[in-house]
């Protein structure tokens, strides 16, 4: 390795006393050049001496490059100007379940072929299960996608030739330390104190070495860090957590070694925490199909499925979650995807509003929203009902306007005239206003909006009781003719909007046509 090569001559020149030359080259802030040596560094300037003529000037800091004085001065914070990334040119691909390839993505027929570090055989990716405008070509990915962390730090080490400065090989430290070289870190620091670092950065050097002395003496420790990353980077962020528990359990690390230890957990846990945010709601509709898939040779009625999108599925996601994620307790899982909300205030993660879209026809004020009627009214029955939309058969008084606004109060009008009658044709008893009907209909569908006070927080969805549904006419599809009919894709919608509008785990905010918004 190039460093090692380099390693005997500094090593050389600390020994044997080789006198470096001290002269250099400033920059005026007019642009002009100067060679020479400082002689002194004063508070408002410094004392420099010509090479050309070997006569002394004093300069001030507002005559010289800004950056200059923070030299001179020890002003420079070790840390800044630092570069810890390593690229390489690659793609990127996004499925519609929300994962993301990085690599070598290159176009076959009817799709994808990625290829990348873990993949180095190579994975197709069809077509249909990517998104729209989801393949992004020609960008920088990082390097440790494509290679592993020795050629990860050989590549940052070639891109940074020629090596000649001391933050140069701190920099190099620093990314040997990201990739849990630590050995190769501590080997970056003794240059970097070979090269003749400012105060400062000696300063942050050689409490680094220490600190880099004590990762290497807990060495167990060290490789249970490593092994945790490797999990982490699978997304396997519980399976991580435990290795790290265990580091703590069976080896009591101190000092910084322990400090290591609990930013790693730290980070890996945050990590953790907003995966589940996104896959959760990813997994909804997988789960709801995986439970259709396993009861399709069995005939299921839409009571079943309807008490297990209440009652089950989110069972059914915790699980699935928890396999995802290395094991877990499915309450611990629950939380962190319950604190989304504490995330979004604390400014770490922004929710965006999700939608549930289950069809246009057929039942579904089961889950909050207006109930439309299939079928269209024929042209040449005299016997249609007086409402568009509504397929064959006399409209049954009691039974369609108005069981249909029953079935979401929200949806009511009700407008006051002056003989007490609502424009709507609904006549008002003596003594009572529009406002009273609808607490009376709130009150009687379990709504509570008066809690509200008119703000717009969330509210939850107005769920009629199955029971309580009278039969209906007969040009309505039966629920069970609906559920019969509905194809797979159609039933696993139904469940995901039945499952959000009756969890406590989603925030429901509205319901337009039929589609239920929530995050």
């Amino acid at each position: 390795m190039r460093v090692l090569k380099l390693l005997p001559i500094l090593v050389l020149a600390m020994f044997i006393g080789v006198s470096s030359v001290n002269a250099e080259q400033i920059r005026l802030s007019d642009g002009r050049y100067l060679q020479g040596d400082v002689v002194e560094v004063k508070e408002d300037g410094f004392v420099f001496k010509l090479t050309e003529t070997g006569g002394q000037v004093f300069l001030r800091w507002n005559q010289v490059d800004a950056g200059l004085k923070k030299r001179l001065n020890n002003e420079r914070d070790p840390d800044e100007g630092l570069n810890l990334e390593v690229v390489v040119a690659g793609a990127r691909l996004e499925l519609i379940d929300g994962t993301v390839y990085l690599g070598d993505i290159t176009r076959v027929p009817n799709g994808f072929r990625v290829k990348n570090f873990d993949l180095d055989k190579g994975k197709v990716i069809v077509d249909e299960d990517v998104v729209e405008d989801g393949f992004v070509p020609d960008i920088e990915i990082p390097a440790i996608v494509m290679m592993d962390e020795a050629a990860v730090m050989q590549l940052a080490e070639t891109e940074r030739e020629p090596l000649e400065t001391a933050h140069q090989y701190y920099e190099l430290a620093r990314i040997a330390d990201r990739l849990g070289l630590y050995e190769q870190a501590k080997l970056f620091v003794t240059l970097a104190l070979g090269a003749g670092p400012d105060s400062k950065l000696e300063a942050r050097l050689s409490a680094y070495d220490t600190e880099l002395d004590e990762l290497i003496r807990q060495a167990a420790v060290l490789k249970l860090l490593v092994e945790a990353r490797k999990a982490a980077k699978k997304k396997l962020y519980q399976g991580a957590l435990n290795i790290l528990d265990e580091a703590k359990t069976a080896y009591t690390p101190t000092g910084p070694v322990l400090s290591k230890v609990d930013e790693t957990y730290a980070e890996i846990d945050l990590e953790f925490t907003k995966f589940i945010k996104d896959e959760w709601y990813r997994q909804m509709q997988p789960v709801a199909r995986e439970w259709l898939k396993l009861k399709e040779n069995k005939d299921v009625a839409v009571t079943a499925a309807l008490n297990w999108a209440r009652r089950s599925m989110e069972v059914a996601i915790l699980d699935k979650l928890a396999e995802k994620v290395g094991g877990g307790d499915p309450q611990d899982i629950k939380k962190r995807f319950t604190s989304r909300f504490d995330l979004e205030t604390a400014g770490v993660l922004k929710l965006s509003m999700k939608k549930a879209s289950f069809g246009d026809d057929g039942f579904y004020q089961l889950i909050g929203g207006n109930r439309l009627i299939s079928g269209k009214k024929p042209q040449d029955n005299p016997d249609a009902g007086d409402e568009p939309g509504r397929g064959d058969g006399p409209r049954v008084p009691g039974r369609d306007r108005d069981r249909d606004d029953a079935d979401n109060p929200r949806e009511h009008g009700f407008q006051d005239s002056e003989d007490g009658e609502d424009k709507g044709g609904i006549k008002l008893p003596e003594g009572m206003s529009k406002k009273d009907i609808q607490d009376i209909i709130r009150r009687a569908m379990g709504g509570d909006d008066e809690k509200d006070g008119g703000s717009n927080k969330p509210t939850k969805a107005v769920r009629p009781n199955l029971d309580d549904l009278d039969e209906p006419p007969k040009y309505y599809p039966s629920m069970m003719d609906w559920w019969e009919k509905a194809s797979a894709t159609t039933k696993s919608k139904w469940l995901v909007a039945v499952y959000v509008t009756n969890s406590g785990t989603m925030v429901v905010y509205e319901w337009p046509d039929w589609n239920v918004k929530f995050k």
